[in-house]
């Protein structure tokens, strides 16, 4: 189940980053899809529309049309058409995605040995598929779908689902941007030598292996509350930074290293709940990722990297700003417990 969930994500994310480039690229620089994709799936985990977890069966059907989908698109040609078959089967990958990334099954948790390398195999499986020659590529795509699909379908169970770990707010985006905007970043990067499969291969490896180091206690999963929250602020701030300035390759690596893992650290949003307002505004907060995305898009034409580069600075900078306010709400907290102590 793990695997499956893991697949039909990563796949989510880069091919079709790669199809809306490669059937319409002057809307928003391909990235429309994508974002479109993003966006429906955050809506459908924050509205939960499942209360008891999705029937295996409407699964494997969800799983089966997008594939499908997927298939079809080879037979097409570049236009309109292809254009909104792909959003069609985006909307379609949302929906089975958010059911997949919302819930996951109880009864199947894997074991210790087993529990970290679910989304490394599953970015293996993707970067494979995704590595064979144009002609074939979405042929391949399909297949690794359905398969999935049939995984999830045999192996879900029909009930007794429970809401699994999502990152925050802006690890969160900060990961989103990072894996939307990967065919263009491939772009940029097949001027400085990269190919587009070792492009792809490494943004992989950044967001699957720091999850499953996680998952295996190889990084800490409990700490203290504070830096619970402050700790994947404090990365976003740094790694965006580092990609803001985009001064060397090894910034570029360690910038990316940093995103990945502020976004594999478990999310700690319980005292906004406390506060409806700033509670609702944080929830929904995350639906900024894909319009920032689009609008990087929009803007890449005309500024190239510098576009992407600007997005992460903004991160950053908003990275930082959260730092301060919730180590001075801290610091407030400590000074009016020992006033009245």
């Amino acid at each position: 189940m793990a695997l499956a969930r893991w697949t039909v994500l990563l796949m989510g994310w880069v091919w079709l980053g790669e199809q809306g480039q490669r059937l319409d690229w002057s809307l928003g620089s391909g990235l429309v899809a994508v974002a479109f994709w993003w966006a429906l799936r955050l809506t459908l985990q924050r509205l939960q529309p499942w209360p008891q977890g999705p029937w295996p069966a409407t699964l494997l059907g969800w799983g089966a049309a997008t594939a499908a989908g997927v298939g079809f698109l080879a037979h097409l040609e570049p236009g309109p058409t292809s254009f909104w078959v792909l959003m069609v089967v985006a909307l379609l990958w949302a929906v089975w995605s958010a059911a997949l990334d919302a819930l996951a099954p109880v009864s199947s948790r894997c074991q210790r040995p087993w529990a970290g390398w679910p989304p490394l195999l599953a970015a293996l499986i993707v970067w494979v598929a995704l590595s064979l020659p144009w002609a074939q590529n979405e042929i391949g795509v399909a297949v690794v779908l359905f398969a999935a699909a049939l995984l999830v379908g045999f192996a879900a169970p029909k009930s007794h689902l429970m809401p699994r770990h999502a990152a925050s707010g802006l690890p969160q985006t900060a990961m989103g941007l990072m894996m939307g905007s990967l065919g263009m970043s491939s772009a940029w990067c097949a001027n400085a030598g990269w190919s587009t499969t070792t492009v792809m291969g490494l943004h992989l490896l950044l967001m699957t292996a720091l999850p499953g180091l996680v998952r295996l206690d190889f990084i800490p999963r409990q700490m203290p509350p504070t830096v619970a929250r402050l700790l994947p602020l404090a990365l976003v701030m740094v790694g965006g930074s580092l990609l803001g300035m985009a001064l060397s390759l090894a910034n570029g690596l360690v910038g990316m290293l940093l995103l990945g893992l502020a976004w594999a650290l478990p999310s700690t949003d319980g005292s906004a709940t406390q506060r409806p307002l700033i509670g609702a505004a944080l929830r929904w907060a995350p639906l900024g990722g894909p319009v920032l995305l689009v609008a990087v898009g929009v803007l890449s034409p005309t500024w190239g990297p510098q576009a992407l580069a600007l997005a992460y600075g903004g991160l950053a900078a908003l990275a930082g700003l959260l730092v301060l306010w919730v180590a001075a709400g801290r610091w407030t907290h400590r000074s009016i417990k020992r006033a009245l102590g």
